[in-house]
């Protein structure tokens, strides 16, 4: 063989390979992704964006990919509607099934190939937990959501006032939440391992159970004078990391249930 029949052999297989890794779907009738995605591609694929009406039977396809090799998901243009198969088994005979416009309890859950996923605009909730244990999932992307943002991969509300979730494998020492959210939702930070200091703004009232679980916090500086915090921080960073508060607030933080907790609250 030539030199040349050689080198169009590798281009075409190049190309064979870059067709493979990736695929574009679009569904007419919900339940019928499997029918699109041959057992094969559902093993190796990389990069998959699927428009339509999506239910349980497809999300099962998309979490068995999201297993695999599946790294790079889009939804944007897809819809989640109610009907189809439980995509994930629960405790005590219960499973999870898709809801119209929701991304439902664990609906990614465990799918530890994804490093990015882009939201369906369509999607008016999540669930605290539809992202949890995605150790590699580094973005939450949105393209056009008349109800939520990303920014830098960080997933809010589109008024920016609730943080909804920060993805597992982002990569943060020191985090300060923007100025203008009141809220951080259950589960937000959970998971992020490298987090080690975090900054809240004068406008947050709210830290949500389990918001920071996973999270070694050396620092938690407060802005404002007092906020609920329930259960956000777990029993080894109550005991080790210092609370800063503004001057003349930290008799009242350690009277605040939440807050009391931390060995640890000084002023500056």
């Amino acid at each position: 063989m030539t030199m040349k029949r050689i080198f169009l052999s590798m281009i075409c297989l190049l190309s064979l390979s870059v067709a493979w890794a990736q695929k574009s779907v679009t569904v007419s009738t919900a339940g019928t992704l499997g029918n699109q995605i041959s057992a094969a591609e559902r093993a190796t694929l990389t990069s998959l964006k699927v428009s339509g009406p999506l239910n349980g039977n497809d999300i099962k396809v998309i979490r068995e990919m999201g297993k695999a090799k599946l790294a790079e998901l889009d939804l944007s243009d897809a819809t989640i509607v109610k009907g189809g198969d439980s995509y994930y088994p629960l405790e005590e005979d219960k499973s999870a099934y898709t809801e119209d416009n929701r991304l439902s309890t664990l609906f990614f859950y465990g799918c530890g190939a994804f490093r990015s996923i882009t939201i369906p605009n369509s999607v008016q909730s999540i669930s605290n937990d539809a992202f949890s244990s995605c150790p590699n999932l580094a973005e939450i992307k949105v393209k056009n959501s008349p109800f939520f943002v990303s920014v830098d991969g960080i997933l809010f509300n589109s008024e920016k006032e609730r943080l909804v979730r920060c993805p597992q494998a982002k990569k943060l020492e020191s985090y300060e939440v923007p100025r203008g959210v009141i809220e951080i939702y259950p589960s937000a930070f959970r998971g992020v391992s490298t987090l080690k200091s975090v900054t809240l703004p004068a406008s947050i009232w709210s830290v949500s159970d389990f918001s920071f679980y996973g999270c070694p916090l050396q620092t938690i500086r407060c802005m404002m004078t007092r906020a609920s915090i329930g259960m956000a921080f777990e029993e080894g960073v109550l005991n080790s990391a210092r609370v800063i508060v503004p001057r003349g607030s930290a008799e009242d933080f350690k009277s605040v249930d939440g807050w009391n907790k931390f060995k640890t609250i000084v002023e500056e």
